[in-house]
C-alpha cells in the first residue's frame, strides 16, 4: 500500500547528487539504501520540469519516494510506502 503526497523536504546529498539524510518538517531520517532511481520528463507540453525521482529505504525500514525538481525548484517527497 502506498499514498501520493508532495511535502517539499531538505535533503543532503553526496558529491554525486545522492541523497544520504532527507528532512521533513524538521526531522531528519538517514537513507540506508537507494532501492531505485529514474528520471521523468514530466507533462513538458504543460510547461512542467524534469524530475530526477528515487526510492529510498531509510534507517527503520520506511520507503519513501522523492523527487528533485530539476528546473531548481528543490526537493519533494512523492510517495510513503506502508
Amino acid at each position: 500500500m502506498s499514498r501520493l503526497v508532495r511535502f517539499p523536504l531538505e535533503v543532503r546529498t553526496d558529491s554525486n547528487g545522492v541523497p544520504l539524510e532527507v528532512k521533513l518538517k524538521g526531522v531528519g531520517r538517514r537513507v540506508q539504501e537507494v532501492l531505485d532511481r529514474w528520471r521523468d520528463t514530466g507533462c513538458w507540453w504543460e510547461g512542467e520540469a524534469a524530475k530526477l525521482f528515487w526510492r529510498l529505504q531509510l534507517e527503520g525500514g520506511r520507503i519513501w519516494e522523492v523527487y528533485h525538481d530539476l528546473s531548481g525548484k528543490g526537493w519533494y517527497l512523492y510517495k510513503i510506502y506502508d
